[in-house]
Parts: C-alpha cells; sequence; structure tokens
C-alpha cells in the first residue's frame, strides 16, 4: 500500500472528483418519475419474511463536518457499547454508518441507550429495516438527558412537565425521582433533541391567574455545541470566521 493510499485510509478521506450522483439526483437529471419506470411486484408476505433475515440494524451519523477514520469510529464505539455480540459496522460515506447488531439486547442499547459520543462530537443513530436505501435514513435528533430547574413544588407534576419539556424536543420519558425534597428543584426528561434548531435554555408556563413561570434548562451528556449560535455540531471558534465579541456568546454552560 502506497504512503498516500494509507494516508486517505487513515483520515476517513474520500475522492470527490469520482462520487457518483445520488439516485434522486439522478433521476431529476433524467426528468425521470417513479411512474415512468416499470417494476416487479413484491407480496407483502414476501416482504415481511425478508424482513425477517434483516433485523437489527440502525444507521447512524457523526454530528460533524470533519471525516473521521471509520475503523477509529468503530472500535470506540465497540468499546463504548460492550456488545455481547459482534457488531458489524459499514460506511456508507462520509461520517455515515450502517451497523447490524447479532441479538435484541445489543440493538436496543445502540439504538435507545444513547446519546453516544465519539471525540465530543454526537452520533445520530436510528433504527433501519432495511426497506430503504440507507443513505435516505433522515439523521437529525439525538438522545438527550435535560434538567428543568428552578420548579416550584406545585407544579412538579409528570403531565405538567412533559408539556413544559415538548419547547425542548420530543419527550420520551420523564423521570420524577429527583422531584421530591430531597431531590432539589429539578425534574429530568429524556428528550429527542432536534440537530437542526438551536438548544433552548429556557422553558415556562403560565397559570390561570397567575404570573408567568420561569425554568432554567441544563443537558447532561451533552457533545460538542456552539455558545455562540446554540447549534450542536461545531464550536464558537468554528462558527463563522470564529472571532465573536464577548456579548454574542449567548448559550454559555448547559451542564
Amino acid at each position: 500500500m502506497d504512503a498516500a493510499k494509507e494516508k486517505g485510509e487513515a483520515s476517513g478521506e474520500t475522492s470527490q472528483a469520482g462520487k457518483e450522483p445520488s439516485l434522486e439526483d439522478l433521476l431529476s437529471s433524467l426528468n425521470l418519475k417513479e411512474e415512468d419506470i416499470e417494476g416487479m411486484f413484491v407480496a407483502k408476505k414476501d416482504v415481511e419474511a425478508l424482513k425477517e433475515e434483516v433485523k437489527w440494524m440502525a444507521v447512524m451519523r457523526l454530528l460533524s463536518s470533519k471525516p473521521f477514520s471509520a475503523m477509529s469510529l468503530k472500535k470506540t464505539m465497540n468499546f463504548a457499547w460492550a456488545p455481547s455480540k459482534e457488531i458489524s459496522f459499514r460506511e456508507i460515506e462520509e461520517n455515515r454508518f450502517l451497523v447490524q447488531a447479532n441479538c435484541l439486547g445489543d440493538w436496543r442499547k445502540i439504538t435507545e441507550q444513547g446519546p453516544w459520543i465519539f471525540r465530543d462530537h454526537g452520533l445520530l443513530i436510528e433504527k433501519y429495516d432495511g426497506s430503504c436505501r440507507a443513505s435516505a435514513v433522515e439523521l437529525n435528533r439525538i438522545h438527550a438527558w435535560v434538567r428543568i430547574h428552578d420548579v416550584p413544588k406545585l407544579y412538579r407534576r409528570r403531565t405538567l412537565m412533559a408539556g413544559v419539556a415538548e419547547s425542548i424536543g420530543e419527550v420520551i420519558q420523564v423521570d420524577m425521582n429527583g422531584a421530591g425534597l430531597d431531590g432539589g428543584d429539578h425534574v429530568r426528561v429524556r428528550v429527542w433533541l432536534d440537530v437542526r434548531k438551536c438548544l433552548t435554555r429556557f422553558v415556562a408556563f403560565k397559570p390561570d391567574g397567575g404570573t408567568q413561570v420561569i425554568m432554567r434548562v441544563k443537558y447532561e451528556k451533552l457533545p460538542r455545541f456552539c455558545a455562540v449560535c446554540g447549534f450542536l455540531g461545531h464550536e464558537q471558534e468554528e462558527c463563522g470566521s470564529g472571532e465573536h465579541p464577548v456579548e454574542a456568546v449567548k448559550f454559555g454552560e448547559f451542564t
């Protein structure tokens, strides 16, 4: 193996010159639609039978504009996941990967017990049943545990906190264990964070006839984010020119 090839593999870089157009781009350039292309019919029972042979898969994307070595990512995540059986791992395109577990427990851990972080970058993971191209799966969200602070005792109720947390992200679970007198003034909520939106710093509600209640939001195990724009995936030195006045830093510590 020559030095140039070895360097490319180590960094995860791919040649853009020989990159093939996507199927969508190709169809668009030819002005073709689905109805213009004939194909065979596959019965539902046959599809279900095929799904039994392709189980426990997931597609994941590293939330970073920088390319990383697929081998390094696989090694690191295998250590973090500590699977009971071998995990199959394949790079689809730059920073996008297809993984397959060999048992239900490993698959659930990978897809449901995040957030998973590699070198301070978040991994966006979605379950995958093989019914579409893995490269077409939308990967725009990541699991996160958040703490809603300054919650008045009267309003520490699961349904109310779930409703309030919807402004942070799609609610998965509300943990009230920390809401007692010995648990401080916060409630923990597990959510899907949409990485296309900036982080939420405060949430609020207004009781009928009362004054608005404003509460701080803090995040647990948050991957790299920008203190200027509040988006995940980069830091403030990588946002725009990287030069920002102190007053532009509106998203401080979240942990």
